[in-house]
């Protein structure tokens, strides 16, 4: 999968699937200190993804400091040709950072990729 540096961030793109619905989802950064992927609530409103009572609320700490964002199990997620199904992905507010989402260490580690910045590509290890 090919990697494109935008504002000096790795971005990638994935598929998402929620109650039968997908979307493509681009501008994700690649983000190895990233222990959970988290995607912008925005983009997957029309999936019908949103905040719900009784969905877990989650807290993380990284450089602009203490965020929230609610956790949601989706059908599956395609990144490339790997697919995870049944994956519970954190959902928040990203509006500040000009992305849809950081590919946290959740996906990278389940897919055993390999971050390639010869070829600048996403690869799997075999």
């Amino acid at each position: 999968m090919k990697l494109e540096v935008v504002n000096r961030l790795l971005e990638v793109e994935m598929l998402i699937s929620y109650k039968g619905r997908t979307k493509v989802l681009d501008k994700l950064v690649v983000d190895t200190g990233a222990a959970h992927t988290l995607i912008s609530s925005d983009v997957v409103e029309e999936l019908g993804i949103y905040f719900e009572n009784g969905d877990p609320l989650v807290s993380s700490y990284g450089i602009g400091g203490e965020e929230y964002s609610f956790r949601k199990p989706v059908d599956f997620l395609k990144l490339g040709p790997h697919k995870i199904c049944r994956l519970k992905l954190d959902f928040g507010n990203l509006h500040e950072w000009g992305i849809n989402g950081l590919i946290g260490l959740d996906i990278l580690i389940n897919g055993q990729f390999i971050i390639d910045l010869e070829k600048m590509v996403l690869v799997q290890r075999n």
